[in-house]
């Protein structure tokens, strides 16, 4: 599956490699992959052992790919990449910074649309977000505290709603 394929080339550059979208939820048509990475962070140092520069090891990588011709990069934002392959399928990048959002942002690009409109949608409103939270910048805030989501289920347990299998995540979601 391409889809595996692209987590294990990603992974050596990441923290974090997570297949999400169609492909998590076992779609039977899968139309681009999705995945969600936490790039890693290498700090290089110069001959007398003084920090230079905090390397993002996932856009060497990316860089170095693009100019050997593995794909064509139709978009190339800090927290989006879309990759066009040859195969003619996207490969669409999600990338968390920082790992403390991962929960948030894996369970929200698994989708589909409405299930993720869904739980960042206040309950006022009809869907899952308590009032006294808000999602700023691919994270959840109490006031202006962060509130840490490292994994999915701990994005679910912080907005109190039971986590939904991926695979019963499905269109036209209506809790």
């Amino acid at each position: 599956m391409l889809a595996v394929t692209w987590q294990s080339r990603l992974l050596p550059y990441c923290e974090r490699v997570g297949i999400a979208g169609s492909v998590r939820r076992m779609k039977p048509e899968v139309h681009d992959i999705e995945i969600v990475v936490a790039p890693l962070i290498v700090e290089t140092v110069d001959l007398f052992g003084s920090r230079v520069v905090e390397m993002d090891m996932l856009e060497q990588v990316i860089e170095a790919r693009l100019q050997a011709g593995d794909f064509t990069l139709k978009k190339n934002g800090p927290r989006f990449k879309q990759l066009e392959l040859p195969e003619g399928i996207t490969v669409d990048l999600f990338i968390v910074r920082p790992s403390a959002q991962w929960g948030v942002i894996f369970a929200l690009r698994t989708g589909p649309a409405d299930y993720s409109h869904w739980l960042v949608t206040h309950k006022s409103y009809g869907g899952a977000l308590p009032g006294y939270l808000k999602m700023k910048g691919g994270a959840l805030w109490y006031g202006d505290e962060l509130i840490k989501t490292p994994e999915e289920e701990d994005f679910f347990q912080a907005i109190g709603v039971e986590m939904v299998r991926p695979e019963e995540r499905v269109a036209g979601w209506k809790h």
